[in-house]
């Protein structure tokens, strides 16, 4: 490629560029970074003529890697993962326990799991900063500023990346006391079709185990409500918008929800993501333990493989929906 001026590519121009190759458009990369979209628009357009080439094929939906973008963005992102275990590595020499874990995590079990259980560890573990990235999209990229990636799908086979499973989310149909008690509860899956349903926009079939006839419940039932917030979709079914698809573990933080006398429709395996040199950071490793503890499935049988009913937790007190008669 002709270099036009002369001039190396400015390390902060490549950091955006992988950036914005990753999260698909300028305004994307804008909130990821907590910069503005003229910003990142700049700095593409400078990296672009100091390389003498285009990156970025740019349209109304965002923008796409052009032939010489995916041979840049290949060593960009080899170039900023070895910058990252370089700082890292250095400043864990001499402050092992002390500096920044970043946490990406759905924004749902980031809010109603993490959120509840950091306040004990941030105590035990002065000298730590967490960051919660909380994503309101499917799945968490472990960018060379993620340190720790939980999700609902696994490495990709990176060879890079390590991916342990965490945990088992069981997702059931849920509404609040008064909707049922208002348009009553359907006790077969069929019978739920013809409800209003509040619906999640990353609940799609090939995301854990749906079951046939319960991806045939998700084409046929016409949604009242989408949303991509579990926080929105929860507080919903909460006040009576309709009946959602919620894993089982919630109920432990929301008991007054009422599980329908339905089995549930999918399983799905949570993991934790993270390269494979992080967790040689001796704060890493301890929020790897922090997060493991979280998910025990010997204390929170909501998380086993197998469906423990909810019923059967012990210790709670669970409200199951069945039918009038």
């Amino acid at each position: 490629m002709d270099n036009r001026d002369g001039g190396l590519a400015d390390w902060d121009d490549l950091k955006t560029f992988v950036a914005a190759a990753q999260a698909g458009s300028f305004g994307a990369a804008a909130r990821r970074l907590r910069t503005t979209q003229p910003t990142i628009t700049r700095r593409i357009d400078d990296l672009e003529a100091r390389l003498g080439a285009r990156l970025f094929d740019r349209g109304l939906r965002g923008v796409t890697l052009t032939r010489a973008g995916e041979l840049v963005y290949d060593r960009a992102l080899t170039m900023q993962r070895a910058s990252a275990d370089i700082e890292r590595l250095a400043f864990d020499s001499a402050a092992p326990d002390t500096g920044d874990v970043t946490i990406a995590v759905p924004e749902g079990i980031g809010g109603y799991l993490l959120g509840l259980e950091v306040a004990d560890f941030l105590r035990e573990n002065p000298g730590i900063r967490l960051g919660l990235d909380c994503g309101f999209y499917p799945e968490n990229p472990v960018d060379p500023h993620i340190d720790l990636s939980v999700q609902l799908s696994d490495a990709g086979g990176a060879p890079e990346l390590a991916a342990t499973p965490l945990a088992t989310l069981h997702y059931a149909l849920f509404a609040s006391r008064d909707y049922l008690d208002t348009y009553g509860a359907p006790t077969r899956i069929e019978e739920a079709v013809g409800h209003r349903f509040v619906h999640h926009s990353a609940q799609v079939k090939d995301r854990g185990n749906w079951a046939k006839k319960t991806s045939a419940f998700l084409e046929l039932s016409a949604p009242s409500m989408v949303v991509n917030s579990s926080t929105a979709m929860l507080h919903a079914v909460e006040r009576g918008a309709g009946i959602g698809a919620i894993p089982t573990a919630i109920v432990a933080y929301a008991p007054h929800l009422v599980m329908l006398d339905i089995p549930p429709l999918a399983s799905a395996t949570l993991w934790l993501c993270h390269h494979r040199e992080a967790v040689k950071s001796a704060r890493v490793a301890r929020v790897v333990e922090w997060l493991t503890g979280i998910f025990d499935a010997r204390e929170r049988p909501w998380f086993r493989p197998d469906f423990v009913h909810p019923r059967e937790f012990a210790g709670w007190s669970w409200p199951v929906a069945t039918a009038r008669g």
